[in-house]
């Protein structure tokens, strides 16, 4: 931030000159920027920033010719890994590397039936989970988050940051969460998945985003703060 000035909200947030935050998405209105540890818990604060405020930024860009040493560096690695593929293949079959080779009948076998595993039954931790999860569904959302189930299969129309807990960096619209009313907001912070708790204290981020592919799938989303909280804390 260059100059003191608020954002560009429905409930604006005041930025200050010497604040530090990271541009997620830019579109025709403005641009979606993570300020680190803004708000009282430490947590990283997403705000629109619209373009007449842009004179109040000042962003460092990647170098472009560090950009293209990097792509290029990939791309060479992507093709020697595909070439001693090939010549590893070519090795453990001669017959794959000479074209001019005569056939050979070869005799395909079945693979053997696969018995269904039994569930494996829940660790004391899974159970203490899953008990945890039930009491948070039972209790109504606390003040300022909304819950939205899904029951369509399919994507949600959501792309998520990678903070802990993750905030929604954009909703396609036409998705089921564009159709939700409240639709589920840009800039909200999603602090549980099936009343499972996304914490960093927890560890177990990744498993609990697993839970997005389930149906039905509830979603406690924090309302960002500086837009109006609908009347209803369910959707």
């Amino acid at each position: 931030v260059w100059d003191d000035f608020p954002s560009d909200g429905q409930k604006p947030v005041w930025m200050q000159k010497g604040d530090i935050g990271t541009v997620e998405s830019v579109d025709a209105g403005g641009a979606l920027i993570c300020f680190h540890a803004k708000d009282r818990g430490g947590r990283s604060l997403p705000c629109i920033i619209k373009r007449k405020n842009w004179v109040n930024l000042r962003m460092e860009v990647e170098d472009p010719k560090a950009a293209k040493r990097r792509k290029k560096a990939a791309a060479g690695t992507s093709s020697s890994s595909k070439t001693a593929s090939t010549t590893a293949t070519a090795k453990s079959d001669p017959a794959a590397a000479s074209p001019s080779a005569s056939p050979t009948a070869v005799t395909v076998t079945p693979p053997p039936l696969r018995v269904p595993e039994e569930a494996k039954p829940l660790t004391e931790k899974e159970k203490a989970r899953a008990e945890a999860a039930a009491k948070w569904l039972a209790k109504e959302p606390k003040k300022g988050t909304v819950r939205y189930t899904f029951k369509e299969e399919g994507p949600l129309g959501l792309r998520f940051s990678k903070d802990i807990p993750p905030w929604i960096l954009v909703v396609s619209d036409g998705s089921p969460a564009a159709k939700k009313a409240p639709r589920v907001p840009v800039a909200g912070i999603v602090i549980a998945i099936n009343g499972y708790e996304i914490t960093e204290e927890k560890g177990d981020m990744q498993e609990v985003m697993q839970g997005l592919k389930k149906r039905p799938v509830i979603l406690d989303i924090d309302w960002p703060v500086d837009q109006d909280l609908p009347i209803v804390n369910r959707a």
